[in-house]
């Protein structure tokens, strides 16, 4: 480690390039640099949040966090003037601007670890960003997840639209368009925040949904997490959007390839999707050989003799073979040769007019 070490630490200069930031936090007080190893899992293991770390050191909640704004104040001041440093808040400071002033944390830390220009860990990266001045920084409230911004930007105004949005769909109880919402939101706020620039741009907006705790935004739609067609959480709602998405039938077995790429969260079995198919028939219609089609798209369903009955009584007259199956194929997908069977198999329903056509038994 390159140290010059004094008695003030204000003039502690560290060489961060060839220094561990968890190695820095020696010129910490214990108290200051057990906070902050924990708090930011720099000894490897999963971050602590304080409320455990008050519990487990018996100390008092505002204890805690005065130290953690000690520990802050005292890391900052080691690092200040470190060229490496320097360029890390640089950085965010570029990617914040370029995506309009807010992005949820992990987004921001993502998109710095991305550049491949600094050898931090996540940890190490968010322990920067929070100990500095310049970028924001939003701790995870009622409302909002945990963003880092940049001023003119306010946590108070943040939290004010957080309201104003969360309001406006409890009372509307249906979701809207995203691009809709946001011209909206525009008319409501970047006028009565005209010196805010961030605010009459739309990557602010879709940015600021991401940090909203009861919002959702799906396929271009925002609305409450309890709107379906904004959070669709069963399995029967997924596959109903991926087959609204490939807008032609398909086979069961081609489907959980097909709804892992809408949602890539979690594998989906061949069976559970057949299940779902079968006991939902209300929705999902087998065409035929367990190839599934919406009863939406006007599939009925039915077994083939059903189907056959349905389309005479539509068109109301005697129908030739060719016919027949030509409408058929609207609703089953099934060959001729079954068609024919079934018109002479059900004599109590079907009766041969002439030859190759046939009508509904009077």
């Amino acid at each position: 480690m390159n140290f010059h070490v004094k008695m003030d630490d204000k003039k502690i200069k560290v060489d961060i390039e060839s220094t561990n930031l968890k190695d820095i936090l020696i010129y910490c007080k214990p108290k200051e640099r057990l906070v902050l190893m924990k708090k930011f899992g720099l000894n490897g293991e999963k971050w602590v949040p304080l409320q455990r770390i008050w519990k487990e050191y018996n100390l008092t909640r505002e204890r805690i966090r005065q130290i953690e704004t000690q520990a802050l104040m005292r890391f900052r001041r080691l690092i200040v003037w470190n060229q490496t440093y320097m360029e890390v808040l640089q950085e965010a400071k570029k990617i914040l601007d370029a995506q309009w002033g807010f992005l949820v944390e992990d987004s921001l830390v993502s998109k710095l670890v991305n550049k491949n220009m600094f050898k931090f860990t996540r940890e190490e990266l968010k322990l920067i960003l929070i100990s500095d001045f310049d970028v924001s920084y939003l701790k995870r409230n009622k409302f909002i997840y945990k963003s880092f911004y940049l001023e003119p930007l306010y946590e108070d105004l943040l939290t004010r639209m957080t309201l104003y949005v969360q309001d406006y769909f409890k009372k509307r109880w249906s979701s809207q368009d995203v691009y809709e919402f946001i011209g909206y939101l525009k008319e409501n706020f970047s006028k009565d925040f005209k010196e805010i620039a961030y605010l009459k741009n739309d990557l602010f907006y879709i940015n600021f949904f991401e940090s909203i705790r009861d919002m959702s935004v799906f396929d271009w739609k925002i609305g409450l997490p309890e709107f379906e067609d904004v959070n669709p959480k069963t399995i029967k709602l997924k596959i109903l959007y991926t087959m609204r998405r490939i807008n032609k039938p398909i086979h069961y077995q081609e489907l959980p390839a097909k709804i892992v790429e809408w949602f890539p969260q979690k594998w989906v079995k061949i069976n559970t999707v057949h299940n779902e198919l079968v006991k939902n028939n209300d929705i999902f219609v087998n065409l035929w050989l367990w190839i599934y089609g919406l009863k939406e798209w006007g599939y009925e369903g039915g077994q083939v003799k059903d189907i056959l009955v349905r389309i005479f009584e539509k068109h109301g007259r005697a129908m030739n073979v060719k016919e027949l199956c030509k409408e058929m194929l609207k609703e089953k997908m099934v060959s001729p040769n079954t068609v024919m069977l079934n018109l002479q198999k059900y004599k109590d329903l079907f009766v041969r007019v002439e030859k190759g056509v046939y009508d509904l038994k009077k």
